[in-house]
């Protein structure tokens, strides 16, 4: 538990960098990770429900961070994309969070650091199934 609100913390200094809600900013790194995706995709991957994730996208359109168009192969799937600003948030957001993950890193003795980042290449491994 004390990692999990660690982490959150994290993610919620993460978030404040981009001037979104954690979950925002979680959202526009998928994108800039993933490229374009459907709402139903990102809902799943967020491990919300659709009509969250509908609402959450709806924030951020009127935001200006992301635009939402009809699916290429699918018309009645919407696609979700970066705007420019969007992409400039999600960056910030991004390097914010590079940033304070090497902050925790160099708190951990050099001889620990490989099996730490071992272990959390596991843990991720297991979080993705």
């Amino acid at each position: 538990m004390a990692v999990a609100r660690g982490l959150g913390r994290v993610g919620r200094e993460r978030a404040r960098a981009g001037d979104v809600t954690p979950q925002q900013a979680e959202t526009l790194q998928l994108i800039a990770e993933r490229g374009a995706l459907s709402t139903s995709a990102l809902a799943q991957m967020l491990g919300i429900d659709p009509s969250t994730a509908s609402r959450n996208l709806a924030g951020l359109e009127r935001a200006g961070y992301i635009s939402r168009k009809k699916g290429a192969d699918d018309g009645r799937q919407t696609d979700v994309r970066l705007t420019p600003r969007g992409k400039r948030v999600a960056d910030s957001v991004s390097g914010e969070a590079s940033q304070a993950y090497a902050s925790l890193v160099d708190g951990i003795p050099r001889a620990e650091r490989a099996k730490m980042i071992e272990g959390l290449e596991i843990l991720v491994k297991a979080l993705d199934k």
